[in-house]
């Protein structure tokens, strides 16, 4: 089985643009195309959040726009730019929108994905409450032995860059246990960063994705370089494929054009 992993595409209205010195629209346009052109062909894609880069219903409005163009399902993560009700309202539908977090589990192919959501929202560090942990822990121990990815924006666990260690998720630590206690979990796939780790967590591995929009240095430019343009750099777009098998996992990284 084989997913596509786009992140952070910090997706503004047109008339809003460029973002981050760059025109996010084109550059999800340009990955949107390269998903569709990749042979294998994905079974889905996951966009592991900050859809957005305010949260604004256009910019949603936009997003909802450019991935319609896939030619497969595309799952959705919250992250910490974006907001539950314009979300709920463009991308789910929803007249009334729900202010509840967004999560819930796909099982396809023998295989199940967990969709978490870490918005806390007003902050860039996210956070988890007790009703969603209750429920994860729940629905890993349904199926004990059923194959399992979980996706989320914001790394559990330190990624080793100080700067962005001080922006993830906030106490983890019902939620590692969690993991710990889940032989069936074997991978973990965020956003956030704007750069792509692969760390070893215990027996599972969690891997970050580089952006759609821009990405992130580990050490800031110094002086005369100003925020935030001092810790982007030059590289392109780029998304995480990754292939499933009974055996295990494979990884690859796609870059677009500059």
């Amino acid at each position: 089985m084989r997913i596509v992993q786009l992140s952070d595409p910090h997706i503004e209205a047109p008339e809003r643009q460029p973002v981050l010195g760059r025109n996010t629209i084109t550059q999800l346009q340009d990955a949107v195309h390269a998903v569709n052109t990749l042979s294998p062909v994905p079974d889905f894609v996951i966009l592991t959040g900050d859809q957005t880069n305010e949260g604004a219903h256009d910019s949603f409005e936009q997003v909802k726009q450019v991935l319609g163009r896939l030619q497969m399902t595309c799952h959705l993560v919250l992250g910490n730019h974006d907001a539950r009700t314009p979300f709920r309202r463009i991308m789910l539908g929803e007249d009334t929108p729900s202010s509840d977090r967004y999560y819930y589990t796909v099982k396809q192919n023998g295989y199940r994905f967990i969709i978490l959501d870490t918005l806390d929202e007003g902050k860039v560090t996210g956070l988890m409450d007790k009703s969603q942990l209750d429920w994860l822990e729940a629905e890993l121990a349904e199926e004990e032995e059923l194959f399992t990815v979980i996706c989320m924006h914001h790394p559990p666990i330190s990624v080793g860059v100080d700067w962005m260690d001080a922006l993830i998720l906030q106490e983890p630590e019902r939620l590692l246990r969690i993991f710990d206690a889940s032989p069936c979990l074997k991978l973990v796939l965020c956003g956030h960063v704007h750069h792509p780790f692969q760390i070893p967590h215990n027996e599972l591995t969690i891997l970050t994705a580089p952006a759609i929009s821009v990405q992130f240095r580990k050490a800031p430019l110094p002086p005369p370089a100003e925020k935030p343009h001092a810790l982007f750099t030059d590289a392109p777009p780029a998304f995480r494929i990754v292939d499933l098998s009974p055996e295990g996992w494979e990884t690859t990284l796609h870059h677009l054009s500059s």
